[in-house]
């Protein structure tokens, strides 16, 4: 008998991360958390930031995830991702310096956004997706290796 599995595709801005068949795939989506199988209703749904991870040759993959798409078919899961990590490949360290970075341009957007003399919400915007996904890779590295 043949092992039925879902072809995962694994997508963000910078690069394919996984095109591979596997047994199983689960996230957070808006509606909570999920684990599609093979031969799973279709739907499509948004992907928190935090945890995204997949199922293959019995061992589980875990990637730290900011967001994006996942769209599941009974034999086939797309990901849009706007970033991916494998938890193993995250730099704690050099994540923790995007975080305080990632504040400080949020503090200083925010006080120039006081003065009111021109629109501040783009650095805002993307000073807080910088903050947010920093605290993700932090947050899934630091839960990984028990720190």
């Amino acid at each position: 008998m043949r092992e039925r599995k879902i072809q995962l595709c694994i997508v963000t801005p910078a690069k394919p991360v996984v095109d591979w068949p596997v047994e199983a795939v689960g996230a957070l989506g808006s509606e909570g958390a999920f684990t599609a199988l093979p031969g799973h209703i279709t739907f499509l749904t948004d992907i928190q930031p935090g945890l995204l991870w997949y199922k293959t040759e019995g061992q589980n993959k875990d990637l730290a995830v900011s967001g994006g798409f996942i769209e599941i078919l009974p034999d086939k899961a797309i990901v849009l991702a706007d970033s991916a990590e494998y938890l193993d490949d995250i730099d704690v360290e050099r994540a923790e310096r995007a975080m305080k970075r990632a504040s400080e341009r949020l503090a200083a957007a925010k006080a120039e956004a006081a003065d009111a003399e021109h629109d501040v919400r783009t650095d805002i915007s993307r000073a807080t997706a910088s903050m947010n996904r920093a605290a993700t890779r932090i947050k899934l590295a630091t839960r990984r290796i028990g720190r």
